[in-house]
């Protein structure tokens, strides 16, 4: 091991009192180590200090990882076992890890003592009900797993006793598909394909993710014109899932003229996708160590498609937002409040949407996005309006984005692409997709992939969504999960 991955003898920086130091294999990581049952109070304390992040087996034999987002860099801190794999559960303290928590009870054998929820995670009954709404007129309507119109598998247990929805159990896990240890053992570069596949609707903010982790742990810099191109490619699917996203909405208020106008306006961005790399959803762009070979005569396609895209925008947008039968259901509905939001660490517009200052490109900028100017967008209200207006917004900013990268492309060398040493080394790697943070953990020996963790949005956003919905009824139930928008696959990685 380098002297950068080797454990301080004196734990020294801001952490030392919390764990012995180790420095990782690329910048701006730290990792420090614990015994597992003293793993609880250590992440209380740097949950005061930041944001949290994930929770996963990782190695040694025995030991978790929790990770946080501490000023621009990322510390995790490893609870090693002794014995056995019981310890105090962290999600007391750090209520965003109940659900990482209960995955790696169910992956990896790790006993939580504490509030931690005793039902499967991965797996579970969709027929075992346990209803806990008491009252004469106290109903449970189990929606999903399965649901029309919906290739994935997720369900919403609802509790009510007419219209009201006073609780409510979301369940994943049901098609979990091992994607984590599907990459161990692949090359960098046919890990990054698999990556592209855990959401299909965020594939390149996935492979950028894992492609990061590979070129931080190989200590390997992208060339800028790939950097470039990867900004374009991440902010065309930033716009298409956003726009999406007001298409569904629209639907859900039987306002089909203007879901049609999004449908349309995101058709045009996926075949400009498919134009710009010959798949609609951007895959076999990113590729470890830049990007895949372009032609140079596609930014003037890029260019005009942005044109005119920002000119029927505005006229949809404002047609849109001027609908009072379209805002009146969203005005209110689903309200997620701050404080909340900051609780469960909760990413992305949904995050955005209630005043959390919270975005990858703006904490740990990035490739490109160190260099290109954007406002982040945020809102206050905390509900689906509020959450729509914060996308509605960045495709603006990602339109902004996306002409001062092709500017740019105009004076970059012409290479693409940096070729990574058959080499060894750990780090992680990150990327804002459409519905939030990705993040990438990569072990990697001798060119492959020893060991992976996929962080995604939809983790950390799925269980604070059920605490949406005291103040709704349930014909609201949709407008709330359009303007979360996020995957059931994101969770059943």
């Amino acid at each position: 091991m380098s002297d950068a991955g080797q454990i301080q003898d004196q734990p020294q920086g801001p952490f030392a009192s919390i764990g012995v130091a180790e420095r990782g294999d690329a910048p701006a990581e730290t990792r420090l180590h614990v015994p597992l049952t003293d793993l609880a109070p250590a992440a209380a304390e740097l949950a005061r200090q930041g944001r949290f992040l994930t929770l996963a087996p990782t190695g040694p034999p025995g030991s978790l990882l929790v990770a946080f987002g501490i000023r621009g860099e990322i510390v995790e801190v490893v609870g090693t076992a002794s014995g056995g794999r019981a310890y105090p559960a962290v999600s007391r303290d750090v209520p965003a890890a109940g659900w990482a928590e209960r995955e790696a009870r169910d992956a990896g054998g790790f006993e939580p003592d504490g509030p931690a929820d005793p039902r499967p995670f991965l797996n579970p009954d969709a027929d075992a009900v346990t209803p806990r709404l008491v009252g004469e007129d106290a109903f449970v309507i189990p929606y999903g797993p399965v649901r029309s119109g919906v290739f994935e598998a997720i369900q919403f247990v609802v509790e009510t006793g007419g219209e009201d929805v006073p609780l409510l159990d979301v369940r994943t896990g049901f098609k979990h598909r091992g994607l984590e240890r599907r990459m161990a053992g692949l090359t960098v570069r046919d890990g990054a394909v698999v990556a592209e596949r855990v959401a299909g609707i965020s594939s390149v903010a996935h492979a950028l993710a894992c492609c990061h982790a590979a070129e931080r742990a190989l200590g390997v810099a992208p060339p800028r014109r790939a950097e470039l191109w990867r900004a374009v490619h991440a902010e065309l699917e930033r716009i298409a899932n956003h726009l999406h996203c007001a298409a569904q909405l629209a639907e859900t208020t039987a306002l089909h003229l203007g879901a049609a106008r999004f449908g349309i306006l995101k058709e045009d961005v996926m075949r400009l996708r498919a134009e710009l790399c010959g798949s609609r959803f951007g895959r076999g762009v990113v590729v470890p160590g830049g990007v895949a070979e372009f032609d140079a005569e596609t930014t003037r396609t890029l260019m005009d498609a942005i044109e005119h895209l920002d000119t029927d925008l505005c006229r949809d947008r404002r047609l849109l937002v001027g609908t009072t039968s379209f805002t009146d259901r969203l005005f209110g509905t689903g309200h997620l409040p701050r404080e909340l939001a900051e609780r469960y660490a909760v990413v992305g517009p949904v995050a955005r949407g209630s005043g959390v200052s919270t975005d990858a490109r703006f904490e740990r900028p990035y490739g490109a996005y160190r260099r290109l100017g954007w406002q982040l967008v945020t809102r206050n209200a905390g509900d689906a309006m509020a959450r729509l207006e914060v996308r509605l917004g960045e495709i603006t900013q990602s339109m902004h984005i996306v002409r001062q990268a092709v500017d740019a492309l105009r004076r970059t060398d012409p290479a693409v692409a940096a070729r990574l040493p058959a080499a060894g080394g750990a780090a992680w790697g990150w990327a804002e997709a459409a519905q939030g943070e990705v993040l990438y953990r990569l072990e990697i020996e001798a060119g492959r992939i020893r060991h992976a963790h996929i962080a995604s949005p939809s983790l950390r956003n799925w269980q604070v969504f059920a605490h949406c919905f005291p103040r709704d009824v349930l014909t609201d139930f949709g407008f709330i999960e359009h303007s979360f928008q996020i995957t059931p696959a994101g969770a059943d990685r």
